[in-house]
């Protein structure tokens, strides 16, 4: 048995406050809260607000240092060597305005109680404990314990036909309420995704009612797509009140992901409870020229404009990943305008070599879906594409703007 590490957060030890503000969600999106409150013996019930007063007081660039990684500054963020993987150049960014690290090399990511989670093997419980001066390691609960980081993964379970048919019907269902709900045509339309697009990416939209009643009557299990992320436990649709954009394999559906019509549902982007794949493999797969962007629209805007592109639905783009871009001979990266998208590219750039080619946005222009809602937005991106197009491959590390 391996000798177990000794904690390198002692129980009581002061944590210096980093004296900011309640800038940032205290989750960042997850459901701990809920989590915290239903532990019993004798734990008292964990809030909103405490979790994220346990987050203040330890700043996370700190408390990674402790744990003896060296990070260095780079602008607002710094960098350092991922401990969860074999890290030869250092892939590890950590962003203290927002309290949080990705790792560019494994695809790790989180807050600071997410690290302490990962590097201790702990539960959610125990972590907080440990950042609180709460507990030792040694008194954590076999229950509360995660698997090693040295421990492969699980392999996530495959497709069966029945899944792939519950997929498809739920995407044939969406597709159906989509062209009678005028609202969420509107919505479409005001970011430029036109019924040509709404076709061939089988978009569909979820009216909160129709899906569960169409499965029981086509009999397909109820169960097991509440097993995938597309039911409630009380049938009700995890997709309501969503524009859902499926990923398609032929002429089946293997995932999807649902976007609101407005800001004001959390998460933003709901996905299901299946390993996230790439968004377009199909339009990518065996192609020469290869486009890879960043989020869902703005892979509908590429789909429109007739590119062979696709979306890594977020910045995580462990090398593993790319697999699919081995016969590519040029891979244009179109990524957010903002640090992190502009990390991503720096990583990629570094993996694809001289088949990369960085297409800068416009300043001022967020994403390739808000470049495509500009009246002269193809036109502008074509252009910019030939530019990149025109560099020289030693030029293509200094394309990436360090703003």
């Amino acid at each position: 048995m391996p000798k177990r590490r000794r904690p390198l957060l002692r129980p009581g030890k002061p944590h210096r406050s980093s004296g900011r503000s309640e800038s940032d969600g205290a989750l960042a999106g997850h459901d701990r809260p809920c989590r915290a409150r239903r532990t019993g013996g004798g734990h008292a019930e964990m809030s909103l607000y405490d979790i994220d007063q346990i987050k203040q007081r330890n700043p996370i660039e700190e408390i990674i240092g402790r744990y003896g990684i060296v990070l260095l500054r780079s602008g607002t963020r710094l960098t350092g060597r991922c401990p969860f993987h074999k890290d030869e150049n250092p892939s590890l960014v950590v962003y203290p305005e927002t309290r949080s690290f990705y790792c560019f090399g494994c695809g790790a990511s989180g807050d600071v109680i997410d690290f302490v989670r990962r590097f201790d093997g702990l539960g959610f419980r125990a972590a907080l404990e440990r950042l609180t001066g709460g507990t030792s390691q040694d008194s954590v609960t076999r229950e509360e314990r995660l698997p090693n980081r040295d421990q492969a993964p699980k392999e996530p379970r495959s497709l069966s036909l029945d899944d792939r048919m519950i997929l498809t019907a739920a995407s044939a269902v969406y597709s159906d309420v989509l062209l009678r709900t005028p609202a969420a045509l509107a919505y479409l339309g005001g970011r430029g995704i036109g019924e040509m697009i709404i076709r061939r990416c089988h978009l569909g939209y979820s009216d909160g009612h129709s899906l569960s009643q169409y499965l029981q009557r086509r009999r397909l299990s109820l169960r097991r797509a509440r097993e995938m992320g597309l039911l409630w436990r009380d049938g009700g649709e995890k997709m309501a009140g969503r524009i859902v954009v499926p990923e398609m394999r032929g002429d089946q559906c293997v995932w999807m992901v649902g976007r609101p019509l407005d800001n004001a549902h959390d998460p933003k982007y709901r996905g299901l409870s299946l390993p996230k794949p790439l968004l377009g493999y199909e339009r990518v797969r065996g192609r020469q020229r290869v486009f890879v962007t960043e989020g869902t629209f703005d892979y509908l805007t590429g789909v429109g404009w007739s590119l062979s592109i696709c979306a890594l639905q977020g910045i995580k783009v462990q090398a593993q990943r790319l697999a699919f871009l081995e016969r590519a001979r040029r891979v244009f990266l179109v990524f957010d305008n903002d640090e992190r998208g502009r990390d991503a590219v720096v990583f990629l750039t570094g993996l694809l070599g001289d088949r990369a080619r960085v297409v800068e946005l416009p300043q001022g222009v967020k994403d390739l879906n808000e470049l495509g809602q500009l009246p002269d937005g193809r036109a502008t991106f074509f252009e910019l594409v030939r530019l990149s197009e025109s560099r020289q491959p030693e030029e293509v590390r200094h394309a990436v703007p360090a703003r």
